[in-house]
């Protein structure tokens, strides 16, 4: 006699034999009820669960939910991958077939005269079409931008070039005289008119002057 199978439990409730479809129930309410703003304390008391109850819903159906969404993404990239294959296939074939040498039918006029013609093969050598090589290239750039191949693009922080080091004499004097012009400008508007001004006297020197006036 075989040993009897264990049996498989559910998940959620007491002893984790609540049915599926009641949980999920749950995981919407709880859902909607964040989406208007109540604490993980509030909706333990709706549902009439734990706050880690909720806590431990809410982990649940989100790394759900972002399983979900990792998964189509993966699956438009490799759709996006099947239809750059597609345009690399093509323009290369174009790339290929523009290099072959072309065969066209011409008539010309026989040497005797008489009005007589000859009708021949001409074949031409064509050189391949550039832009049917630039396709390619370009599809295979979306390619490596698709599933993020490319190195990041090194950004210089530091000081920038002297901007004067190119500088002749004379647009140097002349720069350092515009400098100097600019820095006049701004001393005078920032000068305070005497009438502007104050003398500050001290507190206990205000008092005694009230009192003499008093």
């Amino acid at each position: 006699m075989s040993p009897a199978r264990p049996r498989r439990r559910g998940r959620g409730g007491q002893g984790g034999h609540e049915p599926r479809a009641r949980i999920r129930t749950r995981e919407l309410r709880a859902l909607e009820l964040a989406e208007l703003g109540w604490s993980q304390l509030r909706i333990a008391a709706d549902l009439g669960i734990s706050q880690a109850a909720v806590s431990k819903l809410f982990k649940r159906v989100y790394l759900r939910a972002y399983q979900q969404f990792a998964a189509t993404v993966n699956q438009l990239k490799a759709q996006q991958m099947l239809a750059l294959n597609r345009v690399v296939a093509e323009a290369w074939n174009e790339w290929t077939r523009s290099q072959a040498d072309a065969t066209r039918r011409r008539q010309r006029k026989a040497d005797g005269g008489g009005g007589a013609t000859i009708a021949e093969l001409v074949v031409e050598t064509q050189h391949a079409d550039p832009r049917y090589l630039e396709m390619v290239l370009k599809a295979l750039a979306d390619q490596r931008r698709l599933w993020g191949l490319d190195a990041p693009q090194k950004v210089d922080v530091r000081a920038s070039r002297n901007p004067y080091a190119d500088m002749a004499e004379d647009e140097l004097r002349a720069a350092i005289a515009q400098q100097a012009h600019w820095l006049d400008d701004v001393t005078d508007e920032a000068v305070v008119p005497p009438a502007a001004t104050s003398t500050l006297v001290p507190a206990e020197e205000a008092r005694d002057a009230s009192d003499v006036d008093a």
